[in-house]
């Protein structure tokens, strides 16, 4: 007698199989009765065809293993180990629905077809065929959060979703993690790695247990698995989501995966794929478009003297600096000049917080400046990427701004400090104005991090008298663009 179970659903339209710990949903267009028969003589045999290998599946191994379902979970694996702890084991649930829909597609025509293994769905698509799929935000409280049509031509082939609720361990602490790809094997490895990212190590409202400790057979060993997960302040939520958005980046720069969403208490990123096969990243929720921020920090200087005459009217300079995930560190990326569009909204809402904190009249502002201080995993020029959306911002809210905005550059660690070259608004030869402001912040930036600073100042140096270009002599020529 055989374990394995089938059956109808009551709509007569879908196929439920189930063997241990496998338990499939089936659903097809076309030739289905051929489509199920194809299914359900597959499936027989696979969970014992898993057992017999489950010791080469569960350890980190280049040994290809010998099972047509197995090789399939150790190729959608392999290349991932080189940069992350995966086993085979992490792509099970993929292999398996994309094994029983190609058993299905030799003995079939078929328009569409779906196997959906525990949320981990292998699809097919003849050509002008859809599938509209809904995006759930917790597995274990499922509510969609988002929708999305898959066409045949879209070449996604499989659907994953992981996290520390669902029903296999995470090291991560999203709540969710969907993935599109070219198979559901590929989905399912990629969706557990990205959601592995999710994370914020060693804060205090996250309960880890070594998966052992659950599961003495677990493939994960003694790393600790997420339990539970407190509450988290805003900042916690976006940095948490970097992590994985840093990781899902790249695979799909390397087109591992088609698209991803990533959803973490309440809070939700979609990384989709434009239509000339540019990425494209949304924040659903209170985070500007592919810039998470984790602070601003605005500083005003008051100057009314230097060790001369004390000045009823003291110079006035400030600075903005805003915190936010560098999305390229940690690798080198060739491609990085579309995300200084990305900025143009950051540089804008700066320096109107700058002008805000230097009394919100523009016309008192007659100097002004930029830089960028990059975290010690990105490179320098990651900062030269705030060049433009920093001058553009102050130049725009300044009206006829016509000088060139001077700027500085470096990478350094946590509490690196810099400065930034100040010159007139309108001419940078104007020689009183040449100023600089020493800025930083204690805490960054992180590794992951870029510093991005605006300075403005009101007026010349506090004691300037050392002759040259003065502001009522300006002509064009003088230091302008």
């Amino acid at each position: 007698m055989t374990r394995m179970q089938a059956r109808l659903l009551p709509d007569g339209q879908r196929l439920h199989l189930q063997d241990g710990p496998i338990d499939l949903i089936i659903g097809c267009d076309g030739e289905r009765a051929h489509g199920f028969a194809a299914a359900v003589a597959r499936f027989e045999t696979i969970l014992d065809e898993l057992c017999a290998e489950l010791p080469l599946l569960r350890r980190r191994t280049r040994e290809a293993p010998k099972g047509p379902v197995a090789r399939r979970m150790w190729r959608a694996t392999r290349d991932h180990a080189r940069d992350f702890f995966i086993t085979p084991m992490a792509a099970v649930a993929g292999a398996v629905a994309d094994e029983i829909l190609d058993a299905m597609m030799s003995a079939a025509e078929l328009r569409r077809a779906f196997v959906n293994n525990g949320g981990d769905i292998a699809i097919h698509l003849a050509e002008g065929e859809c599938y509209r799929i809904g995006f759930v935000n917790r597995p274990d409280a499922p509510a969609l959060f988002a929708e999305a049509a898959i066409e045949a031509e879209d070449n996604v082939r499989g659907i994953a979703t992981s996290g520390w609720r669902g029903r296999s361990f995470s090291l991560g602490i999203a709540d969710a993690v969907t993935v599109l790809a070219r198979n559901a094997a590929a989905a399912d490895a990629a969706a557990t790695l990205i959601a592995n990212a999710v994370d914020l190590p060693g804060h205090p409202a996250i309960t880890r247990v070594p998966a052992c400790a659950l599961q003495p057979d677990s493939d994960l060993g003694d790393l600790h698995v997420t339990r539970g997960v407190g509450a988290l302040s805003p900042d916690d939520i976006a940095q948490a989501l970097h992590g994985g958005l840093s990781v899902a980046l790249e695979m799909q720069r390397t087109a591992a995966i088609h698209s991803a969403a990533l959803h973490l208490c309440g809070e939700t990123l979609i990384i989709s794929p434009l239509p000339n096969g540019e990425r494209k990243n949304t924040w659903q929720g209170p985070f500007m478009h592919d810039v998470i921020i984790r602070k601003h920090l605005i500083c005003v200087e008051e100057i009314f003297h230097e060790g001369g005459p004390v000045s009823a009217s003291p110079a006035r300079r400030g600075a903005v600096i805003t915190l936010i995930a560098n999305p390229f560190a940690g690798r080198y990326h060739a491609e990085i000049a579309p995300f200084m569009e990305n900025l143009k909204p950051l540089g804008l809402a700066m320096a109107r917080k700058l002008i805000d904190a230097l009394g919100g009249d523009t016309k008192a502002i007659q100097g002004y400046g930029k830089g960028a201080i990059v975290g010690s995993a990105g490179e320098t020029e990651h900062g030269a990427l705030w060049h433009v959306p920093g001058g553009y911002a102050m130049r725009e809210l300044l009206g006829d701004a016509k000088a060139i905005v001077p700027s500085a550059k470096k990478v350094g660690p946590v509490g690196a400090r810099i400065d930034i070259p100040v010159t007139h608004i309108n001419a940078s030869y104007v020689r009183s104005h040449f100023d600089a402001m020493e800025v930083g912040v204690p805490d960054g930036p992180r590794a992951d991090e870029l510093a991005l600073i605006l300075v403005m100042t009101t007026g010349p140096r506090i004691h300037a008298r050392v002759g040259g270009l003065k502001v009522e002599d300006i002509k064009v020529g003088d230091g302008q663009r």
